[in-house]
């Protein structure tokens, strides 16, 4: 019989608000470190799925263990999904402007700063990835099986 194929499930956070002083749009990002994998550029915060958890309560938890902030499952929306197929990966970018909570490094060790910053503005060292991404949610794209730069 064939194998099935299988796939990491993974849930990342596209957390949104208004700039007070500029009424800019702006995303929360954080750099990465010591993780072994894209050390030192941006990404949008989130993890891995864990066994018998679904992709929203995923993000529920990797939200209090990374940003220290409670989220709402009613608030919290798919925004955009990747199928990395080669990288046996598939990626759920879920939205929210609403949380609870004081935002701080939950996981020091693996990050080193969050920012917010201009979706017209990204720092330099924005993963080119999920730079991609951000560019297909703004075009209303909710879905890429490429391999652009994936894995």
């Amino acid at each position: 019989m064939e194998e099935r194929y299988q796939s990491r499930i993974i849930v990342d956070l596209l957390l949104k608000k208004i700039n007070k002083e500029n009424g800019k749009e702006e995303i929360l990002l954080a750099l990465r470190k010591n993780t072994g994998y894209n050390d030192g550029n941006y990404e949008l915060p989130g993890g891995h799925v864990d066994a018998g958890e679904d992709i929203i309560n995923a993000m529920i938890r990797e939200a209090k263990e990374e940003l220290n902030i409670e989220l709402e499952r009613e608030d919290l929306k798919i925004k955009h999904i990747l199928h990395h197929y080669k990288g046996n990966c598939l990626k759920f970018v879920i939205g929210t402007e609403k949380y609870k909570g004081n935002l701080k490094i939950g996981e020091p060790a693996k990050c080193e700063k969050l920012e917010w910053f201009n979706l017209k503005e990204l720092p330099k060292n924005m993963d080119k990835k999920m730079e991609k991404v951000l560019q297909e949610i703004e075009n209303g794209i909710f879905y890429d099986n490429s391999d652009f730069l994936y894995f």
